[in-house]
């Protein structure tokens, strides 16, 4: 009988013990728990989730208060889980408000060089409506679309410009080694859709070819008084076709005085000839350019 009288007290022991343990980790108040809550709502009003997440702003300022209100009640286990789920939901409301941030700075830059797509647009106006109704996985997955779109907009014109430039640089006809490479380098570029960075390269290539070619063309000869033309004799007699000789390029043809006068204006020959002439620096000798005379 003192043998069970002894293990029934000892099992009481237990229990009361346990009791006052957990009486004790439940009677500490959850400092660090309602600091890192109020930092997550800090951290996500200086992302404007106000503005971008309103509901789940707003639902985790309503935790953080109820956090608050049962810490001073004394309930400290509840006002722990209330600060958990208030810092919770004050970093999803901060993730979203991110997200359309980034998405907002690259569609102004896109609007600014004037190639936004309406793509980009509608994904954002959607991103925008998934923030809205706290539905954090689609906004946050719309709002990188609208962004990813956007930047892609702003490539394709840098990749546009440069191509031009490139088409440009392959009419002149010679380079020095250097040149060369900085064209190979710019075309490779160019193929891997490296749009900004293929213009820096082929944009600073092309002035120095420019420069160099201005260069080296003699002087123009004074020009001659223009003949009397009677009214009989008004049409142009200039020609309407040219046909390529060795070494000629559009840059030079253009710059002939039967053609143009003007190398600058070798972009009118690659239009007029889209149909045989691919690309700008690949024509032949015997090949007949027409020449547009507006």
């Amino acid at each position: 009988m003192s043998v069970v009288l002894s293990f029934r007290r000892f099992t009481w022991c237990l229990v009361v013990g346990g009791m006052v343990v957990a009486g004790g980790c439940a009677s500490v108040p959850p400092t660090q728990e309602m600091s890192d809550a109020r930092q997550a709502l800090d951290a996500a009003r200086e992302a404007d989730a106000g503005r971008y997440s309103p509901r789940a702003m707003e639902g985790a300022n309503q935790l953080l208060s109820q956090a608050e209100q049962k810490l001073e009640a004394g309930a400290f286990k509840q006002a722990q889980q209330s600060a958990l789920a208030a810092k919770q939901e004050a970093t999803r409301a901060r993730t979203m408000a991110a997200s359309l941030s980034a998405a907002k700075i690259a569609l102004r830059e896109a609007a600014a060089d004037g190639v936004l797509s309406a793509e980009a647009q509608a994904l954002l106006q959607q991103a925008e409506v998934a923030a809205s109704v706290d539905d954090e996985k689609s906004a946050v997955r719309l709002a990188g679309d609208a962004k990813h779109r956007a930047e892609q907009d702003v490539n394709n014109a840098w990749l546009a410009k440069a191509r031009a430039l490139l088409d440009e640089a392959n009419t002149f006809p010679a380079m020095a080694p250097d040149q060369r490479a900085v064209l190979e380098l710019a075309e490779a570029a160019h193929h891997k859709g490296e749009g900004k960075k293929a213009h820096l390269l082929i944009d600073k290539l092309v002035s120095e070819l420019r420069i160099a070619w201005q260069a080296a063309q003699p002087a123009p000869p004074e020009p001659a008084p223009p003949p009397v033309v009677t009214a009989a004799e008004e049409p142009s007699a200039l020609p309407s076709s040219y046909t390529v000789e060795r070494g000629d390029s559009l840059w030079k043809i253009a710059g002939r005085q039967e053609v143009y006068g003007d190398a600058r204006k070798w972009r009118l020959i690659y239009k007029a000839n889209r149909k045989s002439v691919k690309r700008a620096g690949l024509i032949y000798p015997g090949q007949v350019l027409v020449i547009d005379r507006f």
